[in-house]
């Protein structure tokens, strides 16, 4: 959801703050799958329908998407507040979100997602959106075709779904520090200077 987004700024702002007292730490975003709709048919659907299954009610929907709204416009974070569309199952992107973290390009790849879907109402179903996506980030469009066959990389993404659900993620976001400390949820970023302070106080 678009509150990633907002949240990942959070926890930059925190990384921020932290570097200008401790120039030498190493810290480093790195991007995790995890399906919120694992069950979800490969070609997804609508849009719609999938919402107002997974809320209850379109009244609903309605006022969750108005509060996403409302927040995501508070930080210029695009958002479009008309739902109608394609529901994708997201395993694909996910694994193109970690082949790209090869070439350094996770984070780029996951906000251009993030923008077609939430901002532009793309269908990350349609494979001339995913390329028109991989171009953007800078990422050979055959890295789409050869993905697919890709059964180290595909395998890996599953287990990575499942070590989430092994530790209890059920929502977005959830920032995991040091495979040790797991924060769920929307937090500011004084949490996560607390974090960073247990992180050295356990070291030194």
């Amino acid at each position: 959801m678009p509150l990633v987004l907002y949240w990942k700024k959070r926890l930059e702002d925190a990384i921020s703050i932290r570097k200008k007292s401790h120039p030498d730490d190493k810290i480093e975003i790195e991007w995790r799958a995890f399906q919120l709709n694992p069950d979800l048919a490969p070609e997804g659907e609508d849009r719609i329908l999938h919402m107002t299954r997974k809320f209850g009610s379109m009244d609903r929907v309605k006022m969750m998407v108005q509060r996403v709204a409302d927040i995501a416009n508070s930080e210029d974070l695009p958002f479009l507040l008309e739902q109608e569309g394609h529901q994708p199952n997201t395993f694909l992107l996910h694994a193109l979100i970690r082949k790209a973290k090869e070439y350094g390009k996770d984070s780029i790849l996951s906000e251009i997602f993030f923008r077609k879907f939430f901002a532009e109402g793309k269908n990350l179903s349609d494979t001339n959106i995913i390329l028109e996506s991989l171009r953007e980030a800078g990422i050979q469009e055959d890295d789409f075709y050869s993905i697919k066959e890709n059964t180290i990389l595909l395998q890996e993404v599953r287990e990575e779904e499942q070590k989430g659900r092994e530790l209890g993620v059920s929502g977005v976001p959830f920032f995991v520090f040091n495979e040790k400390y797991a924060v769920s949820g929307a937090q500011e970023s004084n949490l996560f200077l607390q974090v960073f302070d247990r992180l050295e106080s356990e070291i030194s």
